[in-house]
């Protein structure tokens, strides 16, 4: 049920993502914004391979698309905003740069280990995974699998919870559950790799974690609690990315960049 993985590729998460020059040298102004005028890029949904890895893009909604690696559950939702020479940056979450797409079609992959960028290449088309239904046992059992496998990694005594709400609901909702869920286990697990201050941090200010039903996706501290909220009727924009716990936990926990970057 529990799906785990060491997400060599992963990904921006807190690190800068630097984007590259949109125009090279030589190239005049007026002629950058003739081309730009002229042609916007688009965006080509498939499966891509850059470096030893590869992805999955695939269009979500209006101006947004999901990103998927093979092996992780999570699926990244990403923004698009057009920049100069009629490219288009892809971004999660937190803001930082996942994709850069030229005006001629070439893609760029951005990761914390390549933050001057991966060429990607398409490989072809992608199916679209269907949406993810979870019976109230196959829950409860992800729950306790991400309390047992902190515990057992990470020696931290840490619990994971949800409420009668949640698991009396329909499977669809119980599937963005399991999603939020998921996204918060990998968002802490790298969160405490990241330096030992925030690991200190971490056990003294944090005993146990629940996913509920909210307003707005969010990820806050009651008390020792760590409270990740999730929308069910937004679908993957319901619930908090990784990259986005780790980046609350940081300054929930004041943690300095400086202290996160330091491994």
């Amino acid at each position: 049920m529990r799906l785990r993985f060491v997400i060599s590729l992963l990904l921006a998460g807190g690190v800068p993502a630097w984007a590259q020059p949109d125009a090279g040298p030589g190239v005049a102004p007026a002629m950058a914004s003739r081309l730009a005028a002229e042609r916007v890029s688009t965006v080509a949904p498939g499966l891509y391979s850059a470096g030893d890895g590869n992805f999955t893009l695939e269009p979500y909604g209006r101006d947004k698309y999901l990103l998927r690696f093979p092996g992780v559950a999570e699926k990244f939702v990403l923004s698009q905003e057009r920049s100069s020479l009629g490219a288009r940056i892809l971004k999660y979450d937190t803001g930082a740069t996942a994709l850069r797409v030229s005006v001629w079609g070439g893609m760029t992959l951005y990761t914390a280990d390549n933050p001057g960028g991966i060429p990607a290449t398409r490989q072809g088309d992608a199916p679209a995974p269907g949406p993810m239904t979870v019976s109230a046992g196959e829950l409860m059992t992800a729950f306790g699998d991400e309390t047992h496998h902190l515990t057992y990694v990470q020696k931290i005594a840490i619990k994971f919870s949800t409420d009668a709400a949640v698991m009396q609901a329909d499977a669809e909702t119980r599937g963005r559950a399991f999603d939020a869920l998921t996204n918060a286990a990998i968002g802490i697990e790298r969160f405490l790799a990241a330096q030992p201050v925030a690991r200190a941090q971490f056990t003294k200010r944090v005993n146990s974690v629940k996913v509920a039903e909210g307003g707005k996706a969010t990820v806050t501290l009651s008390g020792q609690t760590l409270l990740v909220s999730f929308v069910p009727g937004e679908g993957h924009e319901g619930h908090a990315s990784s990259l986005a716990v780790e980046q609350e936990l940081a300054r929930l926990l004041a943690i300095t960049p400086r202290e996160m970057a330091t491994k």
